[in-house]
């Protein structure tokens, strides 16, 4: 009877793995679109992968929301093992690598909070900043090992102020707002851990707080639901590939429909921070795809899109011309073979053809 009274800190509840469960389902399910953000901001910057580190905190804030409201040992790690396993059935391109990452990423939270005495900002900034940062370790010595040192500590840099400000200083804000808002009971207890960041007295947020935490949370909000609603494809589906734009017919077939023009070559990787060497890629020529949709004498480019967001442009006429350029059935997913072309073209999830 006195273990079960002097330690219920350590045992999560009913309330505590609601709370687990249901922020662990949303984080699994916004993954998918923090991902396609990162996409669109190294379109911006014109890498393959990198830039969109910075939006990475967006993955670890769920785990910041879970620490503040549980305030147990464990809840964070636990959190993180239940979204990379939601993450990884909801079709994360990672595969099953996404849950070590996410676990890794929870566990560090836990850590950290816990060597610290009493939460504050500071506290938050700092597990948010380096639970960010570790994917970029990780996917490094699973997928990355060739890439320049340089470069990882240089992305790891972006992934950790990413966590400082979106998960960490965001997740504070939100905290603070929710925790004053009370959707649910608590006790004494926990009231009195409810504390301005270093002032050790309760406060209500402020106006300006309030306001731009809502606005931030309908922003993303917002963009996922363009996401889900136009962009997204369920890895349940079979994959189809389509062709539009500037055609006489417009397309969305299976790859298998263009079994008669299947072919191998003989193709090597050589991107900026990743290289594979030369094999053998068995699949579908790009222009054999194209000619099906009949191009416009006018047109003059091909971008080809994935489902995550992430995009290329070709000119046509080298694509109509190029017998090392194939689409391949990849697991569930489609993937282009660029073999005239460096690594950061050879794109994988492809789901539309656009010619212009």
């Amino acid at each position: 009877m006195e273990v079960t009274k002097n330690h219920p800190k350590y045992y999560l509840g009913n309330r505590d793995l609601l709370i687990i469960a249901v922020l662990s389902g949303i984080g699994g399910v916004m993954s998918t679109y923090v991902g396609y953000l990162g996409n669109l901001i190294n379109q911006v910057f014109g890498v393959p992968f990198g830039a969109g580190q910075f939006a990475s905190g967006l993955h670890v804030f769920w785990f910041i929301l879970v620490a503040g409201l549980v305030k147990k040992p464990g809840a964070a790690s636990a959190a993180g093992l239940l979204k990379g396993i939601i993450e990884l059935l909801t079709g994360s391109t990672h595969g099953v690598a996404i849950v070590l990452v996410s676990l890794v990423q929870g566990l560090l939270i836990d850590l950290v909070l816990f060597l610290f005495r009493h939460p504050s900002m500071v506290s938050y900034m700092l597990a948010g900043g380096i639970s960010a940062a570790s994917n970029v370790f990780i996917f490094q010595l699973l997928y990355f090992s060739g890439a320049p040192i340089t470069y990882i500590i240089f992305i790891g840099s972006l992934a950790f102020v990413s966590g400082i400000l979106l998960a960490g200083s965001f997740g504070w804000s939100v905290l603070d707002v929710v925790l004053q808002a009370r959707p649910y009971r608590i006790s004494a207890r926990e009231e009195n851990s409810i504390i301005a960041p270093d002032k050790g007295v309760k406060t209500a947020p402020s106006t300006i707080k309030v306001v731009s935490t809502f606005l931030l949370i309908l922003l993303l909000a917002g963009g996922a639901v363009y996401y889900f609603a136009l962009v997204f494809e369920p890895p349940w589906i079979a994959p189809l590939i389509q062709v539009e734009g500037a055609v006489e017919k417009t397309i969305s077939l299976p790859l298998e429909h263009f079994t008669s023009h299947e072919t191998t070559i003989r193709a090597e990787l050589q991107g900026q921070v990743k290289y594979v060497p030369p094999q053998e890629y068995t699949g579908i020529p790009v222009y054999a795809i194209l000619q099906e949709s009949v191009p416009s004498s006018e047109a003059t480019k091909l971008k080809v899109m994935a489902s995550d967001g992430y995009m290329v442009e070709f000119d046509l006429i080298k694509v109509l011309n190029d017998n090392q350029m194939l689409l391949i059935r990849e697991g569930d997913s489609l993937r282009l073979i660029a073999g005239n072309y460096e690594g950061g073209r050879w794109v994988r999830m492809v789901n539309k053809f656009i010619i212009e």
